[in-house]
């Protein structure tokens, strides 16, 4: 797979070679491309197009290619937010490890998201997946939700996903996953834990607990970690 990078705006095709944006420049040249490097330009969604690197830094567009595909299990995390870099370091990992959706849930145990996300906030995780994907070499970009959800929202909004709330000692996560084919949409809560009501929404609308081991890991561990765990397991059926 030719290294790829994501843009804004797709340049149309043309004979004359295109300048591309600063950002995307220094990408480059931290990469230290060759002259002649091949590389594909990726709009959000949709085909790319195929561009060679010119002695001078410019790009000369090639062809429109189909965009890049890489078979992810559809897994998402539903997670009550860390604080400060904590929330950018759930945004790298997950996104590394190949989360579909991130949903930032509003707990009654947790400080982050008794408000709305600000804007500068949700611009800052949008360039980090983006980093991230090209770094990897992930050609789709995870959806990070801008709006908080609540426990009693998640089954109504994740109805058709097999939705398990994690909790030490609980049955292993890998043996909760193989027994369905559905989407899975990961909850993490709180390091205080979800409060009795929340507990008793989780129980009511048919939500399953896993575990992931003996210990409580910090917010922004314990998605990924369950990521890997549950993505292992759908991908071994």
């Amino acid at each position: 797979m030719s290294r790829f990078f994501f843009v804004e705006q797709l340049p149309a095709l043309s004979d004359s070679p295109w300048t591309a944006p600063s950002e995307l420049v220094r990408h480059m040249r931290a990469l230290r491309l060759a002259v002649g490097s091949e590389i594909v330009l990726l709009p959000q969604s949709g085909d790319g197009v195929a561009a060679e690197l010119l002695e001078n830094g410019d790009l000369l567009l090639k062809s429109v290619i189909k965009r890049p595909f890489l078979h992810l299990p559809d897994i998402s995390i539903a997670s009550a937010w860390p604080k400060g870099s904590r929330g950018d370091e759930l945004v790298r990992r997950a996104t590394e490890l190949g989360v579909k959706r991130l949903i930032p849930l509003s707990c009654e145990r947790s400080v982050v998201g008794r408000k709305e996300l600000s804007p500068s906030k949700m611009s800052r995780w949008h360039k980090i997946t983006k980093e991230v994907c090209q770094q990897c070499r992930r050609p789709d970009l995870p959806l990070i939700e801008g709006e908080l959800l609540t426990i009693k929202q998640l089954a109504s909004t994740f109805s058709d996903h097999l939705r398990i709330c994690l909790s030490p000692g609980a049955t292993p996560l890998g043996q909760v996953v193989a027994q369905s084919d559905q989407p899975i949409l990961l909850i993490v809560g709180p390091e205080g834990g979800f409060s009795p009501a929340e507990e008793q929404l989780l129980k009511e609308d048919g939500t399953q607990l896993a575990g992931i081991g003996p210990t409580i890991l910090r917010i922004e561990a314990a998605g990924p970690t369950a990521l890997v765990i549950a993505s292992h397991s759908r991908q071994s059926k």
